[in-house]
């Protein structure tokens, strides 16, 4: 469901692609669906995204957080 300051993202991983439209479903990707699960970047967008939840990280926050580890990843998207 997307939120209130969230871009909607389609993201292209393992060949399908994905809605990305909150932080919430951000982190669920970075769980489970990720190429590198390493470095600056990535745990970052993990804390962003989990931020949003305690009301610590604003959604955009976030969103910048997960684009800059899509980018780190090559992870390809793009905006819906």
């Amino acid at each position: 469901m997307s939120v209130p300051g969230w871009l909607v993202l389609v993201v292209e991983r393992n060949r399908v692609l994905h809605t990305v439209a909150s932080a919430e479903e951000a982190l669920d990707m970075l769980y489970a669906n990720w190429p590198v699960t390493n470095g600056r970047a990535f745990f970052s967008a993990m804390q962003a995204c989990a931020g949003t939840a305690a009301g610590t990280v604003s959604q955009g926050e976030a969103q910048s957080a997960f684009l800059a580890a899509a980018l780190d990843a090559r992870v390809v998207f793009r905006t819906a």
